[in-house]
This record gives structure tokens, sequence and C-alpha cells, in this order.
């Protein structure tokens, strides 16, 4: 299952994939309008939620956050397992699956495991999240336990870690290495996707969540001043992030609403990104520099591990200045070890071959049947 959330959702999609086309019977689980991104990644989806608008509440939680000045204490917010967890009770009853894999704060996929003896695999989506944060998740669900019946969480089949093996800091020493395979969605190659020839492009996003609450002050250099720099700039901000904008911005600033980053980070000589794990991984994988702000959230864990391994760079005092992007550009060791990274990530075990893992795991009997969110 996938909480209704791109960060959250989008880094399950290559391995359901995976168990598609290895020949097992996949549905994903999510709610709101984040089913029908399932379903247009080929895939069958189940609402539990449909009246959920999960980006206006997560919205909602974050300025009450700000409001409070709560800074990044967890709260009791169950990244709505809570508003799923009752159809998918009766969903998982009337289907029951094989196999039930969930990303680290989608705790509802334990709580359906240990009510129908189903194994459970948790997939990793970034590096910091670990034991803690699911205990502390699990906390917010405690209701949902209570109401049908379930006590202490059974222990996961495997958990999977999809960070590179020199910068993984998972606290399961028996998980499985898988590679990163960013999925962002599919797009339909035309004029602009390709650099100019002669030119280096920086791509710029700061997720889907943050701007949406705190605007794009972070990266106002470049949509006020980016022409002081002889750099392309293509900057993901979606429509519900534009306040406060520019109207007109410099000449070599381009904004679109979404990157779908394996087309665009082909073409990247440098990702510049508020920190969040999908981007921070996609950005590995492209074996491209990496300047994170590292703001909120895991997001510090994420930007530190990346600076430390010698890959990228955090802004002095969060301020980013075109001196910065270029210092990073002209750093030869920076991107040696980005591509050392691309290669380490490269040389892990496939999705595919992972599927394989978990079926030998769940047994000879399961093989034919097995599901993320499936039937027998």
């Amino acid at each position: 299952m996938g909480p209704p959330l791109y960060g959250l959702l989008y880094p399950i999609v290559s391995l359901a994939q995976s168990f598609r086309v290895s020949g097992h019977d996949v549905v994903v689980a999510s709610a709101g309008g984040f089913a029908d991104k399932i379903a247009t990644a080929g895939l069958v989806a189940y609402n539990a939620a449909p009246d959920l608008d999960s980006e206006a509440d997560y919205k909602r939680r974050e300025l009450d956050r700000l409001k409070n000045n709560a800074g990044t204490k967890p709260g009791d917010f169950s990244f709505f397992s809570e508003e799923m967890s009752d159809a998918l009770v009766d969903f998982t009853d009337a289907w029951r699956p094989d196999l039930i894999v969930y990303p680290p704060l989608g705790v509802v996929g334990p709580l359906l495991g240990t009510k129908f003896d189903i194994p459970t695999v948790m997939l990793t989506v970034g590096f910091m999240h670990g034991h803690k944060q699911i205990d502390i998740v699990s906390q917010a669900l405690r209701h949902a336990y209570d109401r049908h019946g379930v006590g202490q969480r059974q222990s996961d089949l495997a958990w999977i870690d999809v960070a590179p093996p020199s910068i993984s800091i998972l606290d399961r020493p028996d998980a499985l290495p898988m590679r990163y395979v960013p999925y962002n969605g599919g797009t339909v190659l035309g004029e602009g996707w390709q650099k100019a020839e002669g030119r280096r492009r920086v791509v710029v996003s700061l997720g889907t969540l943050k701007p949406m609450v705190e605007g794009s002050g972070l990266i106002d250099w470049i949509l006020r001043d980016g022409s002081a720099a002889d750099i392309d700039f293509v900057v993901q901000l979606g429509h519900n992030a534009r306040q406060g904008i520019p109207e007109t911005l410099p000449s070599n600033v381009s904004i679109v609403d979404w990157i779908p980053m394996g087309p665009m980070m082909g073409e990247a000589d440098c990702f510049i990104h508020h920190g969040g794990a999908g981007n921070t991984l996609t950005a590995c994988d492209a074996g491209i520099p990496q300047i994170i702000f590292g703001k909120g959230a895991d997001r510090p864990t994420n930007a530190n591990l990346i600076r430390s391994r010698g890959c990228g760079v955090i802004p002095r005092d969060g301020n980013l200045t075109g001196s910065t992007v270029l210092e990073v550009l002209g750093n030869p060791a920076i991107a040696a070890n980005a591509r050392e990274v691309q290669d380490e990530m490269h040389s892990l075990p496939t999705p595919p071959q992972i599927v394989a893992e978990i079926a030998a795991r769940i047994g000879e009997s399961a093989q034919t049947e097995l599901t993320l969110v499936g039937r027998r």
C-alpha cells in the first residue's frame, strides 16, 4: 500500500510493476486522487478513501505546525493510514493477499498483516526511516488497532533498503539491498526537453509539498536573478505553489508543473532541491552533483549524508547564490563522487531480482499468486 502523497507513493511503483511483470496479481492501495496516479502507471489501484484530499489536509496540518512552532515533532499523524484503515481491513479480508508490501510511513500495512496473518515486507523510500519512525507513526494508528482487535504487530518477513551502500544508515543489518529505480510518471518527449548544445542545465525542485506550504523563497535568487549565471534553469513548481513568484522570469529560467525525472536528469549537470528522499535518490541514480537545502522532516539527514559522501553541498546559511551553483558545477571531485554513487546503485539487485527473492522466501506454494495487496 502507498500513502496518498507523491513522496511516499511513487517510490513503491517500480517494485509493484516488477511484481506484475513477473506474473503476480498486484493491487496498490492508496486514497483520493492518488489512486488514479497508480492506474496511470499501468497498475490496478484500490481507493481506500475516495473523498480524501490528502494534499489539502497535509497543508492544513503543516500550517498548524508552523503556527504552533511545533518544529519537526511528528505529532499524532498516521500519514492517512487511519483514514484508509477500515476500508482496507474489509478489502484485505475479501481478497486475502499472500503478501503486503508497505513503505515505512504506510503503517496500516503491518496492521493488516497482523490481523490476517499475512507476511509483510517494508520497502524503504529513503535513508532514515527505520524502527523508530515506524513505531512513532504506528502509535498514531492505535485507535484503528483497537477497533479491529489487533494486538502487537508482527515482525516483517524482510526489509528492502534502496539507499546506496556507502550512504545507508538503515537500522536493519539483514535488509535486502535493492537498486532504486525512479518512477516520476511518464511524459511525451517534445521541444524543451533536450539540453541546448553548449549550454549547462540545472534542474530545480522543492518537491510537491514544501512550496505548497511555505512558498518558493528558497530559490528566490533563481527566479529573480538567475540570468546572472550563464546556465539554463528548469524549475519544477506546481501551480498550487506559485504564489509570490515574479511575473517576469529571467530568460534562462523556465517553470514546469511536473518533471518526469528520467529524461530531464539525463540532460542535467546539477540538481538543486529541498532534500526529499525521492529527489535525493533520483539524483544519485542519475550520477549528478546536488545542491540540497535540507530543511525539515528527514531532509537534514539526507542533505548531510550527500555532503559527507562528497557528491553535493548544502548552501551556506541556507541561501542559494550564483557562486554556489558555479562552484559545484566547476568541482570535478563532486562530479566524480556522484558517478561513484551511481555505479554503487546500479550494481545492486534490481526490483525483479528482489521479487524472485521475496517469492522464494514466501515459498513455492505462493509464487504463482504473490501480490502487493492482492488475492489468492
